[in-house]
């Protein structure tokens, strides 16, 4: 890709994310993207079908984005409990970085079309597996099911998306030793659960 057309993506993602959160997606037209961003829609459909091809792609790109930060954020660490914690500041602090990533990830993907659910159940699941790892951590045969990780995790994801719904990510990093209590207790019981009420956040890599 040339810088020419580099600079063009970057115009056409701005403009996408800003349009978002001014009107929404479902209220969006392709030509007030090509308008914002300054494109012609000849060079607009030699690179993508159409409006939801384009946000389907810049979706996939956001949670792609996420799942890196999340994968250094978790290196090195051993036990279920301190990845889950990892990931769930380095989901919090990828959110905060820019509101407009924050609510097309959590709020809009839900009006891009069938390719964008399927984006966001994917990343849904990945999640889900990531809880799930601990009921085989906990062991025993009495160990939750991957019904009490698919529980948690809509618990988890209907609070970002109210806050992101709200116009501010309101949810700060003094509710993840919360929901690190709820997503905990099931797998490993009150004591485990108690002990993430009091474990500091991790420092910000890029603070």
């Amino acid at each position: 890709m040339t810088d020419a057309s580099r600079e063009e993506e970057s115009r056409l993602r701005e403009a996408l994310l800003d349009l978002c959160v001014e009107r929404g997606y479902a209220d969006l037209r392709l030509e007030d993207l090509l308008e914002r961003a300054g494109m012609d829609s000849v060079d607009f459909r030699a690179r993508y079908t159409d409006l939801d091809a384009y946000f389907n792609a810049v979706l996939a790109q956001v949670y792609a984005e996420f799942f890196e930060l999340a994968q250094q954020a978790v290196a090195g660490e051993t036990g279920w409990r301190d990845r889950m914690r990892a990931t769930a500041y380095a989901l919090l602090r990828f959110l905060r970085a820019d509101e407009r990533v924050a609510r097309l990830a959590a709020v809009e993907a839900q009006h891009g079309g069938e390719g964008a659910l399927r984006l966001f159940v994917e990343t849904f699941n990945r999640q889900v597996d990531l809880l799930d790892e601990g009921s085989a951590e906990a062991g025993g045969p009495d160990s939750p099911s991957r019904a009490t990780a698919v529980g948690i995790g809509g618990v988890v994801f209907a609070r970002i998306q109210e806050a992101v719904a709200e116009g501010e990510l309101g949810l700060g990093e003094e509710e993840i030793p919360q929901l690190m209590y709820a997503a905990v207790f099931p797998y490993f019981g009150a004591e485990a659960a108690d002990e993430e009420l009091r474990i500091p956040p991790p420092p910000d890599p890029v603070a």
